[in-house]
């Protein structure tokens, strides 16, 4: 080895030793002492805390004291689910549901103004004991009580005139009076329970047979308003003041007229009656609907749908604020199948005059190779429905945060439609620490047997180790990405912040 090889081996070698050297000072720096570990240690505290969402939230005085109250039966609650080896947020949701309700936490948070539901589908907004006593208690109301047949499932309801019921189909009041436990059997057909278990692909068959069974009462027309009424009233009952509804048109009937006899105007114009008549005892709620079309259906039969949108969006703009796409993810068409359809947005844009905004349910899945999250975000959707498989795209979520785009999480869910068995696991808990916006919401309340947001709420509360400032941005940000429109929303958030003073005054007093 001659003389410049000599230097340029010691000369890399000095190099390579240096290197490890300096290495080896960065990384035992924070060993020198006990001190610099420790503030080394809170500067990475500090950097995670910077990406935190609800790092921009104040507390005044009230709010601070309440904060500290809830850390501290927060903390004693998970001390004491330690010892019992029993964690209720990584239990089934029907396994904790009353013991949930009879917890001080749940007490406090059913006080709690939650802002807005940002994602419900109409269908499953209501409640099954409401519905099972309608069907009891109605004319002309049947149930299929006979063998499922390819057109029919056991418990499916409908109404006739007599003597005009196909085969199979009994009347409820009948049945009632023949059958024994009928109405809990009836009851159990539309709800699930922690039996329903399982592939999320498996679950996904039990949950549209309940669909089945509830769409002919739902929409009968003389139930649709009462059954909407009833939901908006579950909601503000549990301090909901503002409601976006996925909804399908043109399919209610009665005794004298087939599905589709009554137009989409007169959907929306009932919708506005049962917000009308809950603004009686509640003038702060509002509804917002986003028109929803089926997922596995071909392209020309949901550009007909889009059309029809945006025929509606343009004679109720303030009302009808967007389109989407749902059903289940894994099994229906992929988002960018669509992509014909939504290159044509524009160009319907220009002929109606109004634009088509899109609130896409993409990411529900627990499948790698599902990538409908990347169309969700270059096509600007407003929000992104679950995008529970988000945390899979590294570089999508720096451009879900970029866009401001807001993902709507339905804990209790995404949970019993197996994505997730333990909540602490949920990809939402990362992704609130990383700044993506969210909020929370319940998808289809009716089929998990429960009423509002505070289950959620309390799940979520205790799984992700949360404090008040970030129930309160969750609360808030389901307004501030709402469909509103920016007068609205002042006039909303307004109502919300005049609530949330009462709920902390009052949590402060009462616990």
């Amino acid at each position: 080895m001659n003389f410049k090889h000599l230097c340029i081996f010691f000369g890399l070698s000095a190099v390579a030793i240096s290197c490890v050297a300096q290495s080896t000072t960065d990384i035992s720096t924070p060993l020198d002492s006990k001190e610099a570990y420790l503030k080394a240690r809170q500067n990475l505290v500090s950097q995670d805390y910077q990406d935190h969402f609800a790092q921009d939230v104040t507390l005044d005085s009230l709010e601070q004291r309440l904060n500290s109250k809830l850390i501290q039966l927060r903390e004693a609650m998970t001390q004491r689910y330690k010892e019992q080896h029993f964690f209720p947020p990584a239990r089934h949701f029907t396994q904790s549901k009353s013991h949930i309700e009879n917890t001080d936490l749940f007490k406090i948070l059913r006080e709690m103004p939650k802002g807005g539901i940002l994602h419900l589908h109409g269908a499953a907004s209501g409640d099954a004991p409401w519905i099972v006593d309608k069907v009891l208690s109605t004319p002309n109301a049947y149930v299929y009580w006979d063998t499922p047949k390819e057109r029919h499932v056991k418990g499916e309801i409908r109404f006739f005139n007599k003597n005009e019921a196909p085969p199979g189909f009994s009347p409820a009041s009948q049945l009632s009076t023949t059958v024994a436990g009928f109405a809990d059997s009836l009851q159990h057909m539309l709800t699930f329970d922690e039996a329903i278990a399982g592939d999320s692909v498996d679950i996904w068959g039990e949950f549209e047979q309940v669909f089945n069974r509830i769409y002919g009462f739902i929409s009968y027309q003389p139930m649709f308003v009462p059954y909407f009424k009833r939901a908006f009233k579950n909601l503000t009952d549990d301090r909901i003041q503002h409601a976006e509804l996925r909804g399908i048109f043109n399919q209610l009937y009665d005794l004298e007229h087939d599905s589709g006899y009554y137009n989409a105007d007169s959907t929306i114009q009932y919708f506005q009656q049962a917000v009308a008549e809950v603004q009686k005892e509640v003038p702060a709620f509002t509804l917002k609907i986003i028109y929803t079309d089926l997922r596995f259906r071909d392209i020309q039969s949901t550009l007909k749908q889009l059309v029809t949108a945006f025929e509606l969006r343009k004679r109720y703009p303030n009302f009808l604020i967007g389109y989407d796409l749902v059903a289940e993810e894994d099994a229906g068409h992929s988002t960018l199948y669509f992509l014909d359809n939504w290159l044509r947005l524009d160009s319907l844009a220009g002929i109606y005059g109004v634009d088509m905004p899109l609130y896409l349910h993409d990411g529900e899945s627990n499948w790698v190779s599902i990538e409908n999250l990347y169309d969700a975000v270059l096509l600007d959707s407003k929000r992104i429905g679950h995008g529970f498989n988000l945390f899979r795209f590294p570089n999508l979520i720096e451009e879900v945060k970029r866009k401001d785009i807001c993902l709507e999480v339905n804990p209790i869910s995404n949970q019993i439609l197996g994505y997730v068995s333990d909540l602490r696991n949920h990809p939402a808990a990362t992704l609130l620490r990383r700044g993506v916006p969210c909020v929370i919401s319940s998808d289809d309340p009716l089929i998990f047997d429960y009423k509002g947001l505070t289950y959620d709420f309390w799940e979520v509360f205790l799984a992700w180790e949360l404090d008040l400032p970030s129930l309160k941005k969750l609360a808030s940000n389901s307004l501030q990405y709402s469909g509103l429109s920016p007068e609205e929303k002042q006039v909303a958030m307004a109502h919300f912040d005049s609530e949330w003073h009462t709920f902390v005054t009052k949590a402060l007093n009462d616990y």
